[in-house]
């Protein structure tokens, strides 16, 4: 059912009446002059009436991408009609209300807002996705007495979200225009969610894997842009930025690919703007990687576990969003970096036990102890099956590259009452039939938390995701839901599994195995630092 809106500076509005909310759909908050210009603040949009009751279009990204994530999550929901993607366009943001008793919006209640960055490795994802509608959390939050506005936005992915080169920072064009399109939505909403009834000093911003790292990164700021932030699978450990040779070669390998490296400089740019939107993501080679890179603003430096673990500031990585930002929220799942399966490692097969131990040897030539407990303690040999190894190594993938990066976290943060951490661990294992069933995969706690899969779990794996949800709606209006980590001792939330009579619980002791954790990582990081175990990881994934 349609509805219409007067917003006091955005004018007219048509939203559409879902569920006991309001969407309003597809709302530009910038503009492009072109392609990988910087994003300019959308402050009006004319005399006439804004139809916000579709989707708008999303940015450059693979055609079908919806279907591979639905892979990973292993279950499909209907997907609604989007417009086709834009190179100019797609900066636009969803907004879904609670609607009162009365049916109506109240422009004055000065609701807290979440605002969800979406993952998918800074070259796929869109905030239409459905597993994403704010719909079930907002009408679950009204009904709980405890209100909040959602948001999602999109931004600049791939080639015109993260290419960069001197060249092109010459030409006046910025690296990671994804970060700063992300930046650019939280002025948009902080300028006009106030219109919407929403409070512009109560934004609580939500990332999943890339869009964890994201709102991570936001934490490097010196300006304040959030009140409160939550990071779900990925935060800034979860890979290294880029740095400047490899974005170089990365924007060579995409200038040959489009056939550009004859011409000039000013050609190729020229080029790079006109060159047909499908080109942008059917004819840039896979061994280019388009991710975020140091560029002294957004990400102004390299970090690392003993910068993020100290509360002393490193001037190298400095996180003034320790001081700014209210409370931040981390959570991760016991498996989430099965997603890095399809991501490369099931080309690694057969024989992947014996690279990868090579590798290990090789990245901790000079702790060969560790290398020695790190194969023992995850039971990889040589000979070992590719299907056992592949599973024995993403476990260890996860820990190190989530488990651990989680609790540095931790670690770091003042642990005050002006600026609380909380800890999660998801440990539901996914219910649906497929490669993963019965194990806490990435994607899966977002597909929770959003209750848009609610028709498809049994009674105690919908346990679940309500409470998992009752606590995000708390922490969205300012609560503690459950004690923040204080001291020495990483207290946590646990939630699932529901197979084994766990709907939720809180473990004090943050004891890795009560939360369904190992200690394998956390004796390795003794052993030879944590900065060095994550590398061998990384060394692997990239097959150094």
């Amino acid at each position: 059912m349609a509805t219409t809106f007067k917003h006091a500076d955005l004018g007219e509005l048509k939203g559409k009446v879902v569920n006991g909310t309001v969407q309003f759909l597809g709302l530009k908050y910038a503009s492009l002059k072109d392609r990988l210009a910087p994003p300019e603040l959308v402050t009006t949009y004319g005399s006439t009436s804004t139809d916000a009751s579709n989707y708008g279009p999303p940015p450059v990204s693979p055609i079908g991408a919806i279907q591979r994530e639905f892979g990973f999550i292993q279950h499909s929901l209907p997907t609604p009609e989007v417009p086709p993607h834009s190179d100019l366009e797609g900066l636009n943001l969803n907004i879904t209300l609670p609607l009162g008793k009365d049916g109506a919006i109240r422009s004055d209640s000065k609701l807290p807002v979440y605002v969800f960055v979406h993952g998918g490795g800074f070259a796929v994802g869109s905030s239409w996705y459905p597993h994403y509608s704010a719909t079930p959390l907002v009408k679950l939050s009204a009904e709980q007495g405890k209100p909040i506005i959602g948001i999602s936005i999109n931004y600049r992915l791939g080639v015109a979200g993260f290419l960069t080169s001197e060249e092109l920072r010459k030409a006046g064009y910025k690296a990671n225009n994804g970060f700063h399109d992300q930046r650019m939505a939280l002025k948009w909403i902080q300028k006009f969610i106030g219109g919407f009834g929403g409070d512009a000093d109560e934004v609580t911003v939500v990332g999943e894997s890339a869009g964890g790292l994201s709102v991570t990164m936001f934490l490097l700021s010196k300006e304040p842009l959030m009140k409160r932030c939550l990071s779900t699978g990925g935060a800034v450990l979860l890979f290294k930025p880029i740095p400047a040779a490899a974005a170089e070669a990365s924007y060579a390998k995409v200038i040959e690919a489009f056939g550009l490296a004859d011409k000039s400089p000013e050609d190729r740019i020229k080029s790079l703007l006109t060159l047909p939107v499908d080109d942008l993501w059917q004819k840039v080679p896979m061994g280019a990687p388009l991710l975020p890179s140091i560029d002294g603003d957004t990400v102004p430096g390299e970090p690392n576990f003993v910068t993020v673990a100290s509360q002393e500031d490193d001037p190298a990585f400095a996180i003034p969003g320790r001081k700014w930002c209210a409370a931040l929220m981390i959570g991760e799942s016991q498996l989430d970096a099965n997603i890095l399966a399809w991501m490369g490692l099931d080309g690694r097969n057969p024989g992947i036990a014996a690279k990868f131990a090579e590798s290990v040897n090789k990245t901790l030539s000079s702790h060969p102890e560790a290398a020695s407990t790190l194969l023992s303690s995850y039971n990889i040999t040589p000979s070992t099956d590719d299907d056992e190894a592949l599973l024995s190594i993403l476990r260890f993938a996860s820990e190190i590259s989530f488990y651990a990066p989680a609790l540095a976290f931790a670690k770091g943060w003042p642990q005050t009452k002006e600026n609380k951490f909380f800890l999660y661990h998801f440990n539901e294992g996914n219910p649906w039939e497929g490669r993963f069933k019965g194990e806490a995969g990435h994607i899966l706690d977002v597909s929770f938390l959003f209750q848009n899969f609610n028709e498809f779990l049994n009674d105690e794996q919908k346990a679940v995701a309500h409470a998992y949800a009752e606590d995000f709606i708390k922490f969205v209006n300012g609560e503690d839901p459950w004690p923040p980590v204080e001291g020495g001792k990483i207290g946590a939330r646990v939630y699932g599994p529901s197979s084994s009579g766990v709907t939720t619980k809180y473990v004090a002791s943050g004891n890795p195995e009560e939360v369904g954790r190992r200690d394998h990582v956390l004796k390795l990081g003794e052993m030879a630092g944590f900065d060095a175990i994550l590398g061998v990881f990384e060394n692997f994934f990239q097959g150094r």
